[in-house]
């Protein structure tokens, strides 16, 4: 299975490129965000602090948790590489399809892959079903909520009764949060003060405040022992100058999060229901992106001529061809979208 990643536009030579296949904040970086980047320069002859120490203390007064409850790494999918080398799993539950960088870092520990795979009947949503592959037979089991690229999330009842059942097991489980920030009942899906010492959150400043460049993500558990020893698999500065200081500006922006949510849900309403007219197998998802199908194999290349840049998402374990996935992007760029995909079909 080839593994490639939305946002790639540098293959294209083409700076003129609308980019709908990566998921980022379509605002940009804050201003704020912007300045203490450019403030950082001059710091930059120095080491950055190891563990991102003020950085943890200024996420735990955010979240209103301990600053030992917090790993802080090199965009978030750092952490599951640096998860999997602590737990060394020997199996493994994901979704089908997700996110392929769990896959990626459970096959670098030689880890055994069971996929759960996801219905087009059920809207690619998870359903009880997957408590019946919870047995005590497996060491770790991924999820994403909301899932990538379905912009599913996880029913509240359900996220509770899969906590109980990797706790009975012994299961450590991993939820990727990580696009939940567009979610408008945030705190009510968020598991992240769920206090299992099996569970680990897995967040990062990547997608709501367009930092993916910088690089900068964060894990939570009330698990310290593991915790601390995601210190010990990688080197010691793997958060720059740059990145905690863009992250410390962040989370000053306490409203920020909660007015783009709102934005992006208005777009996203909207761009679903013109993907409608045409026709187009769309799935409704809760996040800053869309997957829909069409029988138009080609469309991602078409696009192309129109200096639009969709994700296909053939790669995608548990998809095939016909599925792609689109970012929420600014209602000019949206509009930009849809006349070229009217064009095309």
């Amino acid at each position: 299975m080839h593994h490639e990643h939305g946002g790639n536009i540098y293959k294209y030579n083409n700076n003129n490129l609308i980019d709908f296949s990566a998921n980022i904040n379509p605002y940009g970086i804050p201003s704020n965000v912007k300045q203490a980047m450019h403030d950082a320069i001059d710091l930059c002859i120095h080491y950055p602090e190891p563990n991102a120490n003020k950085l943890k203390k200024a996420l735990a007064e955010k979240y209103n948790l301990n600053p030992e409850n917090f790993f802080c790494s090199n965009g978030a999918a750092e952490i599951f590489y640096r998860l999997v080398n602590v737990i060394k799993p020997k199996s493994a539950i994901i979704t089908a399809p997700t996110f392929s960088e769990y896959e990626q870092a459970l096959l670098s520990v030689n880890c055994e892959i069971k996929h759960h795979f996801l219905s087009k009947e059920n809207d690619f949503s998870l359903t009880n079903s997957i408590l019946n592959d919870l047995d005590d037979n497996i060491d770790i089991c991924i999820l994403c909520n909301p899932n990538n690229p379905t912009g599913k999330t996880i029913n509240t009842d359900l996220m509770n009764k899969i906590i109980k059942k990797c706790d009975k097991n012994n299961i450590y489980l991993i939820i990727d949060e990580c696009f939940l920030d567009f979610i408008d009942n945030e705190k009510e899906l968020s598991v992240l003060n769920n206090k299992s010492n099996n569970l680990i959150v897995v967040k990062a400043f990547t997608k709501m405040y367009a930092l993916a460049g910088v690089r900068l993500g964060f894990c939570v558990s009330h698990n310290v022992d593991l915790i601390n020893k995601l210190s010990y698999f990688g080197q010691p500065w793997n958060t720059s100058v740059i990145a905690q200081q863009a992250g410390l500006a962040a989370l000053k922006l306490t409203d920020y999060p909660q007015k783009i949510a709102q934005n992006i849900k208005d777009l996203r309403d909207k761009l679903y229901l013109e993907l409608k007219k045409l026709n187009i197998t769309v799935f409704y998802g809760e996040a800053n992106y869309l997957l829909f199908y069409t029988s138009d194999f080609k469309l991602h290349e078409k696009l192309l001529k129109y200096n639009i840049l969709i994700r296909n998402c053939e790669n995608y374990i548990g998809l095939n061809k016909g599925y792609y996935r689109i970012a929420i992007r600014t209602e000019e760029e949206n509009n930009k979208l849809i006349k070229a995909i009217k064009e095309v079909l």
